[in-house]
C-alpha cells in the first residue's frame, strides 16, 4: 500500500507523553488521530482545509477503515506520517496512510480510510466540483 512518494504529504513530529500508556508505548487509538492530522495536512498542502470543506456545505463521513498495527512506537520517538489519496469516486474519497519511525524508516502502522461525502442534511452526495483542485492526485 506504499504511497507514490511525490504525491504523499509528509508530517514529522516527536511522540508526546500524553499519547502513551504507563509503559511509554503509544496507545492504539492515537494512530488514528495522527492519520486524521495527516489528512488535514494533505488537504492544507493543496490550498484547502476541513473548514473549507464544511463551509462549502458538505462533510466527509468515515465509512470504511482498514488498519494494521505493525510495530510499537514510544514516547519521544520521532515518527513520520505519510498521507495520500488512494482513490476518488463520485461520492467517496479513500485516503491511505503510513506511519514510520523516522530514524529507521520502519513501518509502524498503515491504514486506508474511505470517506463518504454528505450534504448539510447528512444525505450522501456527489463530491462538489469546487473540491476538484485539491483532489487531483
Amino acid at each position: 500500500m506504499s504511497p507514490p512518494k511525490h504525491k504523499a504529504c509528509q508530517t514529522t513530529f516527536r511522540i508526546r507523553y500524553a499519547e502513551t500508556d504507563n509503559m511509554g508505548l503509544v496507545h492504539h487509538a492515537v494512530y488514528l488521530v495522527w492519520f486524521e492530522e495527516g489528512r488535514s495536512a494533505y488537504i492544507r498542502a493543496r490550498g484547502w482545509s476541513y473548514a473549507d470543506i464544511e463551509a462549502s456545505g458538505y462533510y466527509l463521513v468515515a465509512a470504511d477503515l482498514a488498519a494494521r498495527y505493525l510495530r510499537a512506537t514510544r514516547y519521544d520517538q520521532e515518527v513520520t506520517v505519510m498521507t495520500w489519496i488512494e482513490e476518488v469516486q463520485s461520492r467517496a474519497i479513500t485516503f491511505g496512510c503510513e506511519i514510520l519511525a523516522t530514524s529507521t524508516g520502519e513501518l509502524a502502522f498503515s491504514a486506508s480510510l474511505k470517506l463518504i461525502c454528505v450534504d448539510a442534511r447528512r444525505r450522501i452526495s456527489r463530491i462538489p466540483a469546487a473540491w476538484k483542485p485539491w483532489l487531483r492526485h
